[in-house]
């Protein structure tokens, strides 16, 4: 629990300390965790959902209900990922990254989602959300992300979120 307040602390201290660099060495690695994490969604893929995540990861959605911890998150998405498949769903999730503070092995990235819930025959369900993402390097040098708080958001933030150097942007 203490690292899990630490992690958060640097977290509040990156965000607030200014202008962030563009184009900096880890973006590519960063970057890449978005990418898996929408690959892995759209495949419906729970332990490709669950690895972009540490086991020690504490999630705050949007959407009402407990956080969860990394090491919950499988259990939590098998549900999702049966009824996905069951209803004959398809999950496109974009993300675009406005902001990143990188210190040694963790990353603050401040950015939005946009998830697209696809119905056979009907309009799309579309949700937006603004996050703040704690990425760490664990380890085994792979980046995870540790801390993700996320709250409801529009398609105008959305929208209005400019292509940045370096960072992820979806669509």
């Amino acid at each position: 629990m203490l690292r899990r307040f630490s992690v958060l602390a640097v977290s509040a201290a990156l965000l607030a300390s200014g202008p962030v660099a563009a184009a900096a060495p880890e973006d590519a690695a960063l970057n890449a965790v978005y990418a898996r994490l929408a690959q892995a969604r759209a495949a419906n893929d729970v332990a490709g959902m669950s690895e972009a995540f540490s086991r020690s990861a504490l999630l705050i959605d949007a959407r009402p209900g407990l956080p969860v911890s990394g090491a919950e998150l499988a259990a939590r998405l098998r549900p999702q990922a049966d009824r996905i498949v069951a209803d004959g769903l398809r999950v496109e999730t974009g993300y675009r990254i406005e902001r990143r503070s990188v210190a040694g092995n963790v990353a603050i990235d401040a950015g939005y989602m946009r998830q697209a819930i696809v119905r056979p025959n009907a309009e799309p369900m579309i949700r937006h959300a603004r996050f703040l993402v704690t990425l760490v390097r664990e380890a085994d040098g792979a980046w995870r992300i540790a801390g993700d708080a996320a709250m409801p958001s529009t398609e105008e933030a959305w929208n209005a979120v400019e292509r940045s150097d370096g960072l992820h942007y979806d669509g």
